[in-house]
C-alpha cells in the first residue's frame, strides 16, 4: 500500500504548534506524497515540539528578521536574510523564535515515503534512512520546486494532482541525494518500464485525459510505487508523466477543434484542463498559436 499523509490530522497538529492559520495549503489539492502550508506569520516564539514527519521550512527571499532556533541539541541565533531552507527531521526537538513578520513555506513528508523509495530503487538500505538537521541551506532546487508548488495552488491546481505529486517525488529524491547521513547510489535506472507495462500506462492516460489523473493511479497500472514509476517513465519516454499528459491533452484538443463545433471552454474541459486559459497557455506553448487561431487554419 502506498504511504499517504492524513492531511486533516496534519493540519490540526501544525495549528497546535503555529498560532496563525496558513494563507495557503495543499489540503484541497489531494496530493498524497507532500503537504504544503504557506504563512505570513508575525514575530513569535514557538514552543519546543516534535512531529513524526520530516519538515522543510523555506523562507521567502524577501523576508528578514532576528531569529533563534534550536534543532536537536544545537542552538543558533542570527539574522534571517531571506531564501534560507531549514530541515527538521522527524522526531527532532525543535524550538524557534523570530521578531519580524516572516513569509515561509512548510513542506511536510512522511518518512515512509523515503523508506519506500530506498527499498524499491535499492539505492540504500531502507533502515539507513536518516537525516540530520540542516540550517540556513540555500538550495535553488528546493526554492524552484517550492515556488512552482505554491504557484500551482494559487492558480487552483489547473493541471490536477499529477503536477504537484510529480514535484513532490522530485523533491523527495533531491533530499535523499543531498541530505542523508549515508551516501546513496544513483536513482537513475538504466532501463525504463517494460514495454507491456508502458503500453498499459499510455492506454490508461489516453482513456482518462478528461479526468484528474494522479501519479498514484499511473503507478498502480504499472504495478510499482509512484516514486519508482516517475523515474522509469521518464527513462522510457524522455519526458515526465505530467509533460506527457499535457502533450496528449493538447493533441486531443487539436482534434476537437478541427472536427467538432465545441467552444474553447468545452474543449478545455473535455481535455482535462481546469479552465480555457490553462488550455490556451499550453496550446500556445506547444503549438505556437492560440486554440481559436488553430481552428481557423
Amino acid at each position: 500500500m502506498e504511504p499517504s499523509l492524513n492531511v486533516t490530522i496534519l493540519e490540526e497538529l501544525i495549528h497546535q504548534i503555529l498560532p496563525e492559520r496558513p494563507l495557503l495549503t495543499s489540503k484541497e489539492a489531494g496530493w498524497k506524497n507532500i503537504f504544503l502550508a504557506y504563512y505570513q506569520h508575525p514575530g513569535s516564539e514557538i514552543c519546543e515540539h516534535t512531529v513524526p514527519f520530516h519538515v522543510l521550512e523555506v523562507i521567502d527571499t524577501n523576508s528578514r528578521s532576528a531569529h533563534s532556533r534550536r534543532l536537536g541539541d544545537k542552538l543558533l541565533t542570527y539574522e534571517i536574510s531571506g531564501g534560507e531552507t531549514f530541515l527538521c527531521p522527524a522526531n527532532t526537538n525543535h524550538w524557534t523564535s523570530w521578531k519580524e513578520k516572516l513569509g515561509f513555506t512548510l513542506l511536510v513528508f512522511d518518512p515512509l515515503f523515503f523508506k519506500q523509495l530506498a527499498r524499491e530503487t535499492e539505492a540504500l538500505d531502507c533502515n539507513q534512512i536518516e537525516f540530520i538537521p540542516q540550517w540556513k541551506v540555500f538550495d535553488p532546487v528546493i526554492q524552484t520546486i517550492t515556488n512552482a508548488l505554491r504557484a500551482d495552488l494559487e492558480a487552483g491546481c489547473p493541471a490536477g494532482r499529477l503536477y504537484g505529486e510529480s514535484f513532490g517525488t522530485a523533491l523527495i529524491t533531491h533530499l535523499m541525494k543531498r541530505f542523508l547521513t549515508s551516501k546513496c547510489t544513483t536513482f537513475e535506472p538504466f532501463e525504463g518500464l517494460p514495454k507491456h507495462k508502458l503500453k498499459q500506462v499510455l492506454e490508461h492516460i489516453q482513456a482518462h485525459l478528461a479526468e484528474d489523473i494522479a501519479l498514484e493511479d499511473l503507478a498502480k497500472v504499472a504495478g510499482i510505487s509512484q516514486f519508482y514509476f516517475a523515474r522509469l517513465f521518464k527513462q522510457s519516454m524522455r519526458i515526465t508523466p505530467h509533460q506527457y499528459v499535457i502533450r496528449q491533452r493538447i493533441e486531443l484538443a487539436k482534434q476537437l477543434l478541427k472536427q467538432t463545433d465545441y467552444n474553447v471552454t468545452d474543449v478545455a474541459l473535455l481535455c482535462g484542463f481546469a479552465h480555457p486559459t490553462h488550455l490556451s497557455r499550453h496550446f500556445h506553448r506547444l503549438v505556437g498559436i492560440s486554440p481559436r487561431a488553430f481552428r481557423k487554419q
